[in-house]
């Protein structure tokens, strides 16, 4: 990655940009040379620019402002959004001049009611916001980024209002300058963050659902005379004729913040200094004014965050009470969120569905702080005599107690935001390790949550010095199990993204120190692996037994490098020693699923009752991946769902399937099935027809089942565990046409792919399945396939019975084949395939 350090010329820009000038509108025309338009150049736009520069994407942040605000605003800057400003490289402009807050104290009709005690790491600092934005700023001139002040959204042109991610399609900003001049600026991204009357989340007609407090607040930020208070302390005033908070700023200020009377338009100093007197300790003589408002407070949240190719992203986003000062740290860790996300796919490693966790990620982290927020303000200027007593008797237990200290300081410091299923949404029911269930009760160091900073700084996974691009896979030893070669095996798995992962093993570093260190912090002293995303949250959590399941997580989640051809992804896990094989069964919740390419049109492929997904292994080389995301499944009782237990039946494979696809977060897909593989895809259809695009059987078995003759059942019953019944059965359906060898080398197979009970029960389940009164009629378009050799399903009785049921329907007799045509003629089919299912 190449970034570009600022020159001389540099160093004037912001002026030049602050004064509303057009010069610099004729360079940002060349719409080419930027992959991301940020709107809003407060701490979250900013935030998000010098992310997404760091990452090294092309960033252009304009400013309807003539310049940046002048005003405090947000003050209190919590530990893990100074994380984030660490890792750009910021720490050092905030420990200047920011104020250290080490506890704040409640009172309630001015006598002291708690006092929590922050210790140092979950302190917050008092970081008046003007002086946040001139940190961040400095860091987005370091990275070669400038603001453009006086730029005015006017319009957004070109959004897919249909809500999905097209290629090709990127969006239209129509942009007036100070100056008068308006231009039409055409960029592939748009993060909106330009406050709480956002022009682009207006353009979008995302609804800003909630509601206004009917209350009116008054700040003063003044100095207070003779210094009577402490510097690292906060005040909260509660009493019956309203609620005072004063807060420790820089310079020798303090932050006073109240309910205003009913009847105060625009408050003064004077009105401030009687409401002080009247519920604050009293001896307080507020001097020197630097800044004297009314406003009004909102509780509300964006309906979602992302339309297309435009997110939302601060108090665009979501607006609450100021109660905790948790605004400024909110917009910044969306900020943060998104800008890796969008870099990852900006720059091709990660696909665009990892997008789509951006909106319920940092939603659920407003709905709390709105909830939580909403709550304090509420309890704060409750006025009736037995809200105060129960609120009274609630602080005083929660004092004694310790839960403010070890829960509600965490959490406002943002160590315990916990998101839901990380990066794709999805999650496999799996063994439960002690260390999972201590990591879940503490919740810092389970799935979801952050990696412990101290950890991460030290492995390198975060911290200024840490690569912002790519995702790291921390491997422990194990203290009582050791495992040696965990690393290499994970090393290996990770093969196809090397260049998007990096590999920690802490057993590698010098000493005992990072391993003991590691298992400590993440509560597992056995060998495993934690896969952490680049924001420093953990994706996945698991031991040997879970790295298919990390394979899984890495290929859902990103591209695979350069050189890694469609359908060999699999092959790290394929090369691993064989005695480690039983570590890649299949959960039992999602079935097992090998993919093959990575293209928008899903498609999820079943098997027939003699083989599971390796069936089509000569299929894969020829299938577009850059087009289509096949997934090839294994039912239970087939390959690596060998051991799964079920019941055997069509429709479980039907509901397997929408498993699956939830769990790739596959809203819409197509569907093929062999031979056995026809039912159930057809019983998808039936349980969510909305999610089907497109249906294809090869060879067969039709809704209403397949009667096998009482004179032939005894053949194919028995195949069920002898493999000379399945060699005639496969012999027979070929045309006996095929050399022996390969039909006997066939039926070997199938013996190992499926055992005897999966196999009898699955034959008895499509002979007698009968729904082709509820599937006839289906509008779905479908295509039946059949080999002109094989003599048990034949064109013929397709007609009579697919055929009839789909209005939309197609029939196509494949030459040279029988019933597998994905083995005998794989590139015919593959060619078939793909041009039905691109129509």
């Amino acid at each position: 990655m190449t970034i570009r350090y600022p020159t001389e010329e540099d160093a004037g820009a912001d002026a030049g940009a602050d004064a509303g000038a057009d010069a610099g509108a004729d360079a940002a025309r060349r719409d080419d040379a930027y992959d991301v338009l940020v709107v809003g150049a407060g701490p979250t736009g900013l935030t998000a620019a010098c992310e997404l520069l760091r990452r090294g994407v092309r960033v252009r942040i304009v400013d309807a402002a003539p310049g940046p605000s002048v005003h405090s605003k947000a003050m209190l800057v919590w530990p893990r959004t100074l994380d984030v400003l660490e890792d750009l490289g910021l720490s050092g402009g905030v420990d200047q001049v920011a104020v250290k807050l080490r506890q704040m104290t409640y009172y309630s009709e001015k006598k002291p009611v708690t006092r929590m005690r922050m210790a140092d790491d979950m302190a917050p600092y008092c970081l008046p916001q003007r002086l946040t934005e001139e940190v961040l700023t400095e860091g987005l001139h370091r990275l070669g980024g400038r603001v453009e002040r006086g730029v005015r959204l006017m319009s957004l042109q070109d959004v897919d209002f249909g809500g999905a991610i097209r290629e090709g399609r990127p969006v239209t900003a129509v942009l007036e300058h100070a100056g008068g001049s308006v231009e039409r600026f055409t960029v592939p991204w748009v993060i909106g963050a330009d406050g709480a009357t956002s022009a682009v989340r207006r353009q979008l007609g995302i609804a800003y659902e909630g509601a206004t407090y009917e209350n009116r607040f008054l700040i003063t930020d003044a100095k207070v005379a003779g210094d009577p208070l402490e510097s690292d302390e906060i005040h909260y005033y509660q009493s019956r004729m309203g609620v005072l908070a004063i807060v420790p700023q820089p310079f020798g200020l303090f932050r006073f913040f109240t309910n205003a009377p009913a009847d105060m338009a625009d408050g003064t100093l004077a009105d401030m200094q009687r409401l002080v007197d009247l519920r604050g300790p009293g001896g307080l003589r507020l001097t020197d004014p630097d800044w004297v408002t009314t406003f009004r407070v909102h509780r509300r949240r964006a309906a979602s965050f992302q339309l297309g190719r435009v997110f939302l992203a601060g108090d665009a986003a979501h607006a609450h009470s100021p109660m905790g000062g948790q605004g400024l740290n909110t917009g910044i860790q969306d900020a943060q969120n998104i800008a890796w996300k969008l870099a990852s796919v900006v720059r091709g490693e990660a696909r665009t569905a990892l997008l789509e966790s951006y909106t319920p990620e940092r939603a659920a982290v407003a709905d709390a702080v709105v909830r939580d927020t909403d709550l304090q303000t509420r309890a704060a200027m409750w006025t009736r005599g037995s809200q105060v007593t129960l609120r009274d008797t609630a602080m005083r237990a929660l004092d004694r107690t310790g839960v403010l200290d070890r829960f509600y300081v965490p959490v406002a410091a943002g160590r315990r935001w916990v998101y839901g299923p990380v990066a794709d949404g999805s999650r496999r029911s799996r063994p439960v390790h002690w260390c999972s269930a201590r990591a879940g009760l503490r919740r810092h160091a389970r799935e979801g949550a952050a990696l412990p900073r101290q950890l991460a700084v030290a492995l390198g996974v975060a911290g200024p010095a840490a690569d912002p691009v790519r995702l790291h896979l921390v491997v422990l030893p194990g203290e009582k199990d050791p495992d040696r070669g965990l690393a290499d095996a994970v090393r290996r798995l990770a093969g196809p993204w090397a260049g998007q992962v990096r590999v920690v093993d802490t057993a590698a570093l010098p000493g005992r120190g990072p391993a003991v260190s590691a298992a400590r912090a993440l509560h597992c002293r056995h060998a495993g692996f934690h896969l952490v995303r680049p924001d420093g949250h953990i994706v996945l959590h698991g031991h040997r037994e879970e790295l298919r399941e990390l394979y899984d997580t890495l290929d859902r989640l990103l591209v695979p490098g350069a050189g890694t051809a469609p359908g060999a992804v699999l092959s790290p896990i394929d090369e691993l020693p064989l005695e480690e094989e039983d570590m890649y069964q299949s959960s039992g919740s999602v079935p097992f699923a090998h993919t093959v390419g990575s293209g928008p049109h899903k498609v999820i492929v079943l098997h027939s009752l003699f083989g599971g997904h390796q069936s089509f292994s000569p299929l894969w080389p020829y299938l577009d991946g850059s087009r289509f995301s096949y997934a090839f499944m294994d039912a239970r009782g087939f390959g690596r769902s060998l051991d799964v237990a079920g019941t055997y039946t069509t429709d479980e494979i039907a509901s397997d399937v929408l498993t699956l696809a939830d769990s790739m977060g596959w809203q819409e897909f197509s569907l093929i099935g062999h031979s056995l593989g026809g039912q159930p895809i057809q019983q998808v259809l039936l349980k969510a027809p909305q999610r089907v695009r497109r249906i294809v059987g090869l060879s067969p078995v039709p809704a209403g089942g397949m009667p096998i003759p009482d004179s032939d059942f005894p053949l194919f019953a028995e195949a069920a565990h002898k493999v000379e019944n399945r060699r005639i059965v496969i012999d027979m359906t070929t045309g006996n046409r095929l050399s022996p060898h390969w039909v006997t080398s066939f039926a070997e197979s199938s013996m190992k792919e499926v055992g005897p009970v999966a196999f009898r029960s699955y034959l008895d389940s499509f002979r007698t399945t009968d729904f082709a009164d509820r599937i006839s009629g289906a509008q779905v378009p479908a295509l039946v396939v059949v080999g002109e050799n094989d003599p048990a399903v034949t064109a013929e009785s397709m007609q009579e019975t697919w055929m009839k049921h789909y209005p939309n329907g197609r029939l196509a007799v494949v030459g040279n084949a029988g019933h597998y045509p994905m083995v005998e003629t794989p590139v015919a089919l593959a060619t078939l395939l793909e041009e039905f299912l691109s129509q």
